[in-house]
């Protein structure tokens, strides 16, 4: 089985044991760099965006039944490609994570950093 991402970033190191441990993915498979540019920069007074096709077109050139597709991105589209998915026998999944906040004062100054750490990978699902 492999795993398609469509992410705004590559894969942490963690994200790819969870998927190898927990969910027995063999092969890591990004899209073409004009599909991941697309998908990052849809426009937010765009309903319906030309990368959402593409990005389905992408998905059935390169899958097989089975396969698992992250995602996540811009929610409407995200939803549209999720549906796409399920009713193409692929399986979505989200990284969930844990945020850990970081604060430091510098007069009067207050800084505030957030990290996210992988907690595990989730299956959209339908109701």
């Amino acid at each position: 089985m492999k795993t398609l991402c469509l992410l705004n970033h590559k894969l942490t190191l963690n994200q790819i044991a969870d998927l190898e441990q927990n969910w027995h993915s063999k092969e890591i498979v990004y899209p073409p760099e004009e599909i991941a540019l697309m998908w990052s920069n849809i426009p937010p007074e765009n309903v319906k965006s030309d990368a959402v096709h593409k990005v389905a077109l992408w998905l059935k050139a390169n899958s097989t039944a089975g396969d698992l597709f992250i995602i996540q991105g811009e929610f409407g589209s995200t939803f549209r490609l999720v549906d796409f998915a399920l009713k193409n026998n692929l399986v979505p999944i989200y990284a969930t994570t844990k945020r850990i906040a970081r604060e430091s004062c510098n007069g009067e100054k207050v800084q505030r950093e957030y990290i996210f750490e992988h907690v595990c990978f989730k299956r959209y699902e339908y109701y």
